[in-house]
């Protein structure tokens, strides 16, 4: 019976990590999103643990680049800011 347990435990837990890995990267889009704003801040703060992160891990090249395309929206106030 405790085997039978254990062995449903590790069948759940293993169905919930290859369900998390195979999950879709969220989208450029998706963190621009202005109510996104505190997940892609979140998710800058891990990638940049990692310098190759933007090369190696789609969701983090797209915030990356959301990142970047919100800098390029902010209005400037004078040429001095570019």
């Amino acid at each position: 019976m405790k085997n039978l347990i254990k062995l449903g435990l590790l069948s759940v837990v293993t169905a919930g990590v290859f369900s998390a890995c195979s999950s879709e990267p969220k989208s450029v889009e998706y963190y621009k999103d202005p109510k996104n704003a505190q997940e892609l801040e979140e998710k800058i703060k891990e990638c940049k643990k990692d310098p190759e992160s933007e090369l190696k891990d789609k969701e983090c090249f797209n915030a990356y680049k959301a990142q970047y395309s919100k800098s390029l929206e902010k209005p400037r106030e004078s040429a001095m800011e570019f």
